[in-house]
């Protein structure tokens, strides 16, 4: 019998714990996973709470101001009327009526009781099948289409409603970001509570676009069909509906080739009307399908509808001449008009927080009185010179037509008077704009960034000179670079600006700081500039970054005629609803850019670039002007802005892309001169304002730009180095000329005085004491030649090379000179008789005639004919 050991009690309890702390164990790790996805799931339903917060708040802040649309600002098709201002006129304070407004787009509104319900029917069809289940968003399909943008199962599809595409249609927000998806959700959930779905197919139909410029079916109707919308039949209506979904590809007007890929993967070519024939087939057997459960057509109406023949018109009548006839004859507006939409659109989006796209349509479509700041007399000048391509008749290289735009402003409102954005006829409505695009400007931004905040600021006056040689080498070459090439040397600030001298620009811009430039033109002058071009290539030479446009720089230069008062431009000055109610007030900002003692040192400066530097063409008689042209690299542009004391223009030539301009002469000018000799024509001439400030007249020197000398009168040039200057009380220099230095020089050699020139021969000439920077034999001043080392370095004078002083006699040390001091002077010459040459009876003094010579008298009439009477008297 085996016996078993028996273990110690401790043994015993520990060998029987173990079961329960493996169940301890267990209990433990399940209260562990509870706990921790309890914890998840807490943070993720605190994480949903917070993130549900955040949206709502984004909805209430965000959101809910933009998810208004009204739709009146759409149908109310009460068009908006353009005034300008007469003096002459008495009635309604002087505004008159110029013109009634019409959208770019070319659209002829049409009610819904006017369009055969197949219109609407195909567009549910094919857009939106349950349009009459839901509330303005499907959210079948737009879950359906979230998923889709992330598997990418289908290239088509969509989620938007027609309730959504309408709002997109009218408020031109369709950005394809998913905030502006959102947007467009909670929109058209709103929509939907204000407006009926009748209303909504309506806008819709009046909205889309259907190809070839046709907004709306009733243009699209009378375009492609040639006749009225109510008029068209079912297979033309599903023929326009099957357009929407891609113009270019379904229109049938288009002459083009496409090649369409087939389900069983091969391709084919196929034209739009072949492309559109197929859509509208779908449509028409969607209508009918009954799966759809639409029930819109029978089966015999199907097959009829898909079996007609369509008739198209042969596209000769645009879209654009169909919209004017229907408006009222009306087809294109001028550039004026163009730019009193874009602007009053902007400043109605801004002020109502809405899109530019709404903000047009209100306009359009609201009944507004616009109150413009046009001169229909100055506008049609402009217009007619711009149309007339013989104006400006240039062709490039390439086959490129130059191109121009300009901008009148009166300075003393700041209102734009007149506008033209092109050469040629004006075919389209609010198309390109080279008065309102950013292109270079050149030079002319000189006294805008350099020449008025260096007078504003007391860096510069009158007197200044600069010398016009090159400020450093850059790459090895010199730099700057002046347009014709070459340095003057010492120049004044006058003809620096006259000339549109780059190194004298520079110069300045050093003195003043690129800082103190770049906020000058941009606080003072709006000028719109960007950081990148605080630089002295922008700021001091007009490489710009973006460019400036005319409106800008009209307005920039209009501040020199308007006493340094600087006006916003501006093209409208009120907007007013029917009733009278203003909509939008815009007085324009006003501010003092510069003091007026320095722009009337502008205008004298600017008018000196018209009497002798690079504006010289631009005189026309009978008028005050002042300006400055501008040149860019490789003559891509030419600019100039001139004005006088009535109106300031600007104006930019080019090519649209850019190439050389090959121009005698400034074809900125050229067009500027057209236009505004025609606008100044029955003005008075006058000049511009002088301040009433303490002006002085000083005489300086015009190399040095100090206190004029004697040396500076008698410059080695021959030619005075004197110059008058009318400079502001305590801003003249106090110092003289140190920079002519007196030498002698000789006239006869043309050089510096020798020991050997005579002294009768030496004259006191000026010559400049001035040391340049060597940048090789090639890089020199024209004035080097009047330097003094210059002289000094030449050979010695060449005409007297040696002494041609006469050795002096010891027994006459006057040099045969009689002297009338001397005690031994005899008057008489030795005759005895002081009186001989003057007296009654003697010399040549006498009034009576000598006797004549007895011709048989050998002693000549002194009775001595072998000569003794010589030597009695000699010996005597």
């Amino acid at each position: 019998m085996e016996h078993r050991r028996r273990e110690p009690a401790h043994e015993r309890t520990q060998h029987s714990r173990v079961p329960r702390q493996h169940q301890r164990t267990k209990e433990g790790t399940g209260r562990k996973v509870a706990f921790v996805l309890g914890t998840l799931i807490l943070i993720g339903i605190c994480t949903a709470v917070m993130i549900a917060g955040i949206f709502m708040t984004y909805v209430k802040t965000t959101l809910a101001p933009t998810l208004k649309v009204n739709a009146d600002d759409f149908t109310m098709n009460q068009s908006s009327i353009i005034y300008y201002h007469d003096d002459s006129v008495t009635e309604n304070d002087g505004w008159v009526e110029f013109q009634t407004v019409h959208g770019e787009e070319n659209r002829i509104w049409v009610d819904y009781d006017q369009m055969p319900d197949a219109l609407w029917q195909a567009v549910v069809a094919i857009e939106d099948q349950r349009f009459f289940q839901h509330n303005g968003v499907d959210w079948k399909r737009t879950i359906g289409a979230t998923v889709n943008m992330f598997i990418g199962m289908r290239d088509t599809f969509g989620g938007s409603t027609i309730t959504q595409q309408v709002l997109k249609n009218m408020t031109g927000d369709d950005k394809p970001y998913v905030n502006r998806k959102v947007r467009e959700i909670f929109r058209a959930l709103e929509f939907e509570k204000n407006y009926t779905k009748q209303e909504i197919l309506e806008l819709y139909l009046n909205t889309i676009y259907l190809g070839k410029g046709c907004y709306g079916v009733q243009t699209a109707a009378e375009y492609y069909f040639g006749k009225d919308v109510s008029e068209l039949s079912v297979a033309e209506c599903a023929s326009l509906i099957a357009i929407t979904n891609n113009p270019s590809m379904y229109g049938p007007m288009y002459d083009i080739e496409i090649t369409v890929k087939n389900d069983d993967g091969t391709t084919e070519i196929k034209t739009p009307r072949e492309l559109n024939k197929q859509r509208q087939e779908n449509i028409l057997y969607k209508m009918y399908d009954p799966e759809t459960g639409l029930n819109y057509l029978t089966k015999e109406e199907y097959e009829t509808a898909k079996n007609e023949i369509l008739y198209f018109t042969d596209g000769t009548t645009s879209a654009e001449d169909l919209v004017a006839q229907a408006n009222g004859g009306i087809k294109v507006n001028s550039w004026f008009v163009d730019q009193v939409i874009l602007d009053v659109s902007n400043d109605l989006a801004e002020q109502l927080k809405i899109s530019v796209k709404e903000a047009r349509l209100k306009l359009y479509n609201s009944g507004y009185r616009i109150y413009t700041t046009m001169d229909p007399d100055i506008q049609e000048i402009a217009e007619s010179v711009y149309e007339d391509r013989s104006n400006l008749d240039v062709t490039s290289r390439s086959g490129q037509k130059l191109q121009s735009g300009i901008t009148i402003i009166e300075p003393s409102t700041g209102n734009i008077v007149a506008m033209v954005g092109k050469v040629g006829e004006k075919t389209e409505n609010l198309g390109w704009n080279y008065a309102t695009g950013r292109r270079q400007v050149g030079s002319s931004v000189k006294p805008l960034t350099v020449y008025a905040p260096a007078l504003d600021a007391g860096t510069i006056t009158n007197a200044s000179t600069f010398d016009n040689y090159p400020v450093r080498l850059l790459n090895g070459n010199p730099w700057p670079k002046n347009s014709p090439q070459g340095y003057t040397g010492w120049t004044t600030l006058a003809t620096g600006v006259a000339r549109s001298i780059n190194t004298v620009a520079v110069q300045v811009l050093s003195k003043l700081g690129e800082a103190n430039s770049y906020a000058f033109a941009t606080e003072k002058l709006n000028l719109n500039l960007v950081p990148d071009d605080m630089n002295v290539a922008a700021l001091g030479l007009g490489g710009l970054t973006n460019g400036l446009n005319t409106v800008e720089m009209t307005a920039a230069y209009a501040t020199f005629a308007n006493d340094g008062i600087y006006n916003e431009p501006r093209t409208y000055v009120r907007v007013t609803d029917v009733e009278g109610n203003v909509i939008l007030e815009n007085e324009g900002e006003s501010h003092v850019a510069m003091k007026d003692t320095t722009a009337y040192f502008m205008n004298e400066l600017l008018k000196g670039v018209i009497a002798s530097g690079t504006g010289g063409s631009a005189r026309f008689s009978g008028m005050t002007i002042a300006g400055k042209t501008g040149t860019t690299s490789e003559n891509y542009d030419r600019y100039f802005v001139g004005y006088t004391p009535y109106y300031a223009a600007a104006v930019w030539t080019g090519y649209d892309q850019n190439e050389r301009i090959s121009y005698s002469g400034n074809p900125a000018i050229t067009m500027w001169k057209k236009v505004m000799q025609q606008v100044h024509a029955d003005l008075p001439n006058k000049g511009f304002n002088k301040p009433s400030a303490n002006f002085v007249t000083v005489n300086v020197c015009a190399d040095s730009g100090l206190l004029a000398t004697d040396a500076c009168a008698a410059d080695v040039r021959g030619e005075s180095r004197v110059r008058s200057v009318t400079v502001l009380a305590g801003t003249a220099p106090t110092e003289p000329c140190t920079m002519h230095v007196f030498r002698d020089y000789c006239p006869e050699g043309n050089c510096l005085a020798s020991e050997f020139c005579p002294v009768e021969s030496v004259v006191q000439k000026s010559f400049l004491d001035y040391t340049r920077e060597d940048y090789g034999p090639s890089i020199a001043a024209d004035d080097n030649a009047y330097l003094l080392s210059t002289w000094e370095a030449k050979e010695p004078c060449a005409v007297h090379t040696e002494n041609t002083v006469t050795p002096e006699d010891p027994d006459n040390p006057n040099g045969g000179i009689l002297d009338p001091d001397d005690p031994n002077y005899d008057p008489s010459g030795g005759f005895g008789d002081e009186n001989m040459g003057s007296g009654e009876n003697g010399g040549s003094g006498g009034t009576e005639t000598p006797p004549e010579a007895d011709p048989s008298d050998p002693s000549g009439g002194f009775g001595d004919a072998s000569g003794e009477w010589w030597n009695t008297l000699w010996n005597n």
